[in-house]
């Protein structure tokens, strides 16, 4: 009976001109954005790539210099683009796409794709996420709106319970009736979009890319579950199918729009984040602590003629310029990572408490998730900028390094053969575990949203009014 329930809602809804318009609209949005995602990937990709193998070419043939000198010639981190941002795109409009690598300066990554785009483009783009997040589940809506509010009305619903059917047999058959028009809409779209992240992300890209795109496709379907129930219990205790259609759609834009910007400004106003000019400020506080160079030079050569036995700085074996840059990066690394790292732990509690909005909202925690699952999210922001400050240490400290093996002096130039022994930057995404445990919050709430559904839907289904 529940198929045959099903296959009739279904039917009605098919032949409803109403929803194939809207099908039809949400489809092409849906395949339009996905196609246009793709594109921007591959764009992105071969521009990073391309930049970042002449920025290889350029380090390598900077010519002969000293070590120090190289290391303010610097090098740039590009940061790859993960196949699953063409579905949500998330912060990176708003991020850096590379970082400028030197000694004595560690920086934020730069060059925001916001601040080329023009003022249409700063209202939002449409994105195969946004579509998803928003106008499924206003799809959802108008076909669920009228289930058992619109039958009441038309007298139908009466007649129906009177074979002696269950109140959950008719809402399973009912909902399983919105889960077939869904299922002939998104089916194509994600089939599309599958070949699609096959013939452009490569191998690694693919293994990196399938169980999260496994999990995305996962979470979609409990939200979209979440508002189905949802609409099944508004339209079964709803007086009217105007009161129904009201009230999901207060529903709707309460999640979609109200508590997602509500959320954001209570974290911005419980974790508030230094400006520009007050960040560079409490560096430059701490900057002013350390010794001046020469106050620096002076303690390392005091500390070498101690070690090595000798009177003067002119006998010591090593290069007191090196020894000198290389508690000068350590000390001067310190003070940057800590200010960066309390700058960013304030962005990941923020991060934390919009999350937490998913209390009164499914769509905070399902934009929060599909973002960590694509990639797009500043936590994989952040393990990217801090993997190019690694490298960046690394290879600051290896040309000082180098000095003291050298025993090199200002005067000394080094050569090709030392800047292709600095190997190129490379970069790994986190796995699926560390992701998860970032958006435990978000995960839990949408969780728990689903199981209540679950629970309340039967509740609210069988103590419905069938007249």
């Amino acid at each position: 009976m529940i198929t045959r329930i099903a296959r009739k809602e279904c039917i009605e809804m098919i032949r409803d001109g109403q929803f194939r318009w809207a099908a039809g609209i949400i489809f092409a949005l849906l395949v339009g954005s996905l196609i246009v995602g793709w594109k921007h990937y591959a764009d992105i990709e071969a521009q990073r790539a391309e930049s970042q193998a002449a920025d290889r070419e350029t380090w390598i043939g900077q010519g002969q210099k000293s070590q120090h000198s190289a290391a303010h010639f610097g090098s740039y981190a590009f940061k790859p683009a993960s196949p699953l941002s063409s579905i949500d795109r998330g912060v990176l409009p708003y991020t850096g796409v590379s970082v400028f690598m030197e000694a004595h300066r560690v920086k934020d990554a730069s060059y925001r794709p916001v601040d080329d785009a023009n003022a249409m483009h700063r209202l939002g783009t449409i994105t195969a996420a946004s579509t998803l997040q928003m106008l499924i589940p206003l799809l959802i809506i108008l076909l669920s709106f009228s289930s058992f509010a619109g039958e009441r009305e038309q007298g139908t619903l009466r007649h129906l319970m009177s074979l002696g059917l269950r109140c959950r047999t008719v809402a399973l058959g009912k909902a399983l009736g919105v889960v077939l028009p869904l299922t002939l809409l998104l089916a194509p779209a994600a089939v599309i979009g599958t070949i699609a992240m096959t013939l452009y992300a490569g191998p690694d890209a693919l293994l990196w890319s399938w169980s999260r795109l496994l999990l995305m496709i996962v979470l979609y379907l409990l939200y979209f579950g979440i508002f189905i129930g949802v609409a099944l219990m508004v339209s079964a205790r709803a007086p009217s199918t105007r009161v129904a259609l009201i009230a999901l759609l207060g529903f709707w834009f309460l999640s979609s729009f109200l508590v997602p910007r509500a959320a954001t400004d209570v974290a911005d106003a419980l974790f508030p984040t230094p400006t520009s000019i007050e960040f560079e400020r409490l560096v430059e506080a701490d900057y002013d602590q350390l010794p001046a160079w020469t106050d620096r030079t002076l303690t390392v050569e005091e500390r070498l003629m101690e070690e090595y036995g000798v009177a003067t700085p002119d006998q010591i074996p090593i290069s007191v310029a090196g020894l000198t840059l290389l508690d000068a990066e350590e000390d001067e690394t310190k003070i940057y990572r800590k200010h960066f790292n309390a700058l960013r732990d304030i962005y990941e509690a923020q991060n934390r408490v919009v999350q937490v909005g998913a209390v009164l909202a499914p769509t905070v925690a399902v934009q929060a998730v599909s973002m960590g699952l694509a990639g797009s999210d500043y936590a994989h922001h952040r393990h990217f900028v801090e993997a190019a400050e690694t490298y960046r240490y690394d290879f600051v400290q290896t040309l000082n390094r180098d000095m003291v093996a050298q025993d090199a002096s200002w005067d000394y130039r080094a050569g090709r053969a030392m800047w292709e022994s600095i190997p190129a930057f490379t970069y790994a995404a986190p796995g699926l575990g560390w992701t998860l445990g970032h958006y435990s919050i978000g995960l839990g709430l949408l969780g728990l949203w689903f199981i209540a559904v679950v629970l309340m839907a039967p509740m609210a289904v069988t103590r419905m009014k069938i007249n």
